[in-house]
């Protein structure tokens, strides 16, 4: 399919989504890499009014491998529009990529909502021992509560990545917890802790509920686990 035809076939699903051309769509665009294709691929990003085909596009980005990357990298440089520098920075971190690393810790400055957010995230899946402490202040400092929460859960994905750290992030999580008055984000602290320690704590995630549990009996028994933890 030649990239004309790709356009084609990507207004036509802006019009009316369909599965199965979405697929073909993505599979036939992830198989060129020239500058064209990587330019169009890149700018449909900004069109976020169907979901569905957006997380589409995006998801097979990486796909494009190494000249997907040095063309994001670029736009990471060049780009003005934050919404969509953030998007560059969330692939790149999607790709495993440490370059971008610093870039991600800069936006944890910015007034932009997404760029914060993605900052995290990307942060959660590159960081090490030395990111803790960023996250840990995002968690108890930020001013967006949304913010707190998705940095409770960034430590916890640094954990995944570094099994080693897990006493500096549950202390992390219990400094955090001492002073969280929004009960989200106190939820989402303990269901962290309950995957670090291995055990059950009160609180559900759920996709479309969000945390799913009593916090007034969740929270002392997290408090008593990190306890014997730390003792």
């Amino acid at each position: 399919m030649t990239l004309n035809e790709i356009k084609e076939l990507y207004t036509e699903l802006q019009k009316n989504y369909d599965e199965i051309k979405s697929i073909e769509l993505t599979n036939e665009l992830s198989k060129l890499n020239d500058i064209n294709t990587l330019e169009f691929h890149y700018n449909i990003l900004k069109k976020q009014d169907n979901l569905y085909l957006f997380y589409d596009v995006r998801g097979i980005f990486d796909e494009h491998g190494e000249a997907g990357k040095e063309f994001l990298l670029e736009k990471l440089h060049t780009e003005k529009d934050p919404d969509l520098k953030a998007e560059a920075l969330f692939i790149l971190g999607v790709m495993e990529c440490q370059e971008v690393k610093p870039i991600a810790l800069e936006f944890l400055k910015s007034k932009n909502y997404k760029q914060q957010y993605y900052g995290i995230i990307v942060i959660g899946w590159l960081g090490n021992s030395e990111d803790i402490p960023v996250l840990e202040k995002e968690m108890m400092k930020n001013d967006e509560h949304q913010l707190r929460l998705y940095a409770a859960t960034a430590l916890r994905q640094i954990f995944f990545n570094h099994a080693k750290l897990k006493k500096k992030i549950i202390l992390a999580y219990w400094n955090a917890l001492n002073t969280e008055e929004d009960v989200e984000v106190a939820k989402a602290i303990i269901a962290c802790v309950q995957d670090l320690l291995k055990t059950k704590l009160g609180i559900r995630e759920s996709m479309t509920e969000g945390m799913i549990g009593n916090l007034d009996i969740a929270k002392p028994k997290a408090i008593k686990a990190i306890n014997k933890f730390l003792s």
